[in-house]
């Protein structure tokens, strides 16, 4: 047994994109159920696998660096993502997009077949990475990891797992469109099935709502790529309007008739390019904030999309072959996606004060750039009465006039989105109340089923 636990072949063990592997483990890896799919693809028989630590199925390809990051968010009490390379009892393998849930003490894996373009960047990440690690401590491993990452485009580990769930998911639900339509017809003929067709057709439901809000999901990427954009904009016309309130300082002490009128124009520009500043600061602060929730709810909706699919799999298995621990594992399920949707729901919370907060600051920064435009106005005048053209006030105010059109339209760019936002952010906010008493009723129909079982 121990020879054919280290036998490695390059035979792949096959399977269809439309099958999800499941399994629930202890904190320590111990395995405590896993699925069909997941005992027949692991080549073990169930008896030999339940209970055994997860690592029975790791291959040796597999970089030690990617578990260490892997155990690293799940002992932070997070949920983590990634393609992991599996070894079957014969030596074999197959590869997974896997996504680890924590929920009461254990941690809820789902495993897909992976098919985004990123997939094959990963193959060739894991080589290096493999053929580096002898030579290298964990820590250096570590930092080359998140280098290639970055060269990739990157920011962190995080990132990388977030976009990546996002690739997998958006590329499932496209090769599944090109798919013929799974057949979903039940030949009912007792209560409990159809109790079980009823909650299949219930799940079905609910999968939909939440497949509405993934297609969502590209809005939330475009809304925090042109905030984070908008932001750095704002900023440097920031700076840029800072640095002509000090020109316009400097040019003051040269101009002799008019140099005390031009001394209190440049000292209005540098209080209101001061107080301009602090505003942009502060909306680029929410900014950042609003960039880390979206990225948040991206990673929760992808999960409770891809935790529905789960349950809607598990009940189509449940009609088909009725034991009890498909019963508890949906059971379990359900619960999971409670813990997910009420995140969910207290995230566009926090996302729709962030946005009211931004869209105050931008009101603010409008009025400020209003009265900057009255001065550049008067500088103009000033400038055309003083007629000395070496002093450089007309020059100075024709920039500044033109600082002031272009703060001005990024500002109403940016009021206009996160305006727009703010309504969408409402429709999710009520949706995910709705979400709530859906999940409800589907829990009360496993009940049903459960005391029909007992």
């Amino acid at each position: 047994m121990k020879n054919l636990e280290l036998h490695v072949s390059s035979q792949e063990a096959k399977f269809d994109l439309s099958e999800l592997f499941f399994s629930i483990t202890k904190t320590d890896s111990t395995i405590l159920s896993g699925n069909e799919t997941f005992v027949r693809i692991s080549g073990y028989e169930r008896d030999e696998i339940i209970g055994q630590f997860h690592n029975i199925i790791r291959h040796p390809d597999m970089p030690h660096v990617v578990f260490k990051t892997f155990w690293d968010f799940l002992n932070a009490g997070k949920s983590v993502a990634a393609y992991v390379k599996n070894r079957t009892k014969e030596g074999g393998y197959y590869w997974v997009f896997a996504v680890v849930f924590p929920l009461r003490e254990r941690y809820v894996s789902i495993r897909i077949k992976p098919n985004a373009q990123l997939f094959d960047s990963v193959k060739e990440l894991y080589a290096q990475l493999l053929k580096s690690q002898e030579s290298l401590d964990m820590q250096e491993s570590e930092q080359l990891l998140l280098e290639a990452l970055k060269s990739l485009g990157y920011r962190d580990y995080e990132h990388f797992m977030n976009e990546a769930l996002v690739e997998e998911l958006l590329i499932r639900k496209k090769l599944f469109l090109e798919c013929e339509a799974k057949d979903d017809s039940f030949c009912s003929k007792s209560e409990l099935e159809l109790k079980i067709e009823g909650l299949y057709c219930s799940s079905k439901k609910m999968l939909e709502r939440y497949a509405k809000w993934f297609e969502k999901i590209e809005g939330f990427g475009k809304i925090k790529s042109l905030f984070e954009e908008k932001s750095l904009v704002l900023s440097s016309l920031a700076r840029d309007i800072v640095f002509l309130s000090i020109n316009a300082s400097v040019a003051s002490y040269r101009v002799d008739t008019y140099g005390e009128t031009f001394g209190v124009l440049a000292s209005d520009i540098r209080v209101n390019a001061k107080e301009n500043d602090i505003l942009i600061a502060q909306i680029d602060a929410l900014s950042q904030s609003l960039s880390e929730s979206l990225n948040e709810v991206i990673f929760l909706v992808s999960s409770i999309s891809l935790q529905m699919e789960m349950i809607t799999y598990f009940i189509r298995e449940l009609f088909e072959n009725n034991n009890e621990e498909l019963t508890q594992n949906v059971s379990f399920l359900f619960e999971l996606v409670h813990v997910y949707n009420k995140k969910l729901s207290e995230l566009v919370l926090v996302i729709e004060k962030t946005i009211q907060k931004s869209i105050l600051h931008l009101n603010t920064l409008e009025g400020q750039i209003m009265y900057l435009g009255y001065i550049q106005i008067y500088g103009i005048i000033e400038s055309a009465r003083s007629n000395d053209e070496s002093s450089g006030f007309t020059e100075i105010f024709l920039q500044l006039k033109s600082l002031i059109a272009n703060t001005a339209q990024e500002v109403s760019d940016m009021k206009q989105v996160a305006e727009k936002f703010f309504t969408d952010n409402r429709i999710l906010i009520n949706e995910s109340k709705e979400n709530e008493k859906m999940l409800v009723k589907l829990e009360d129909e496993i009940s049903d089923i459960n005391n029909i079982e007992g």
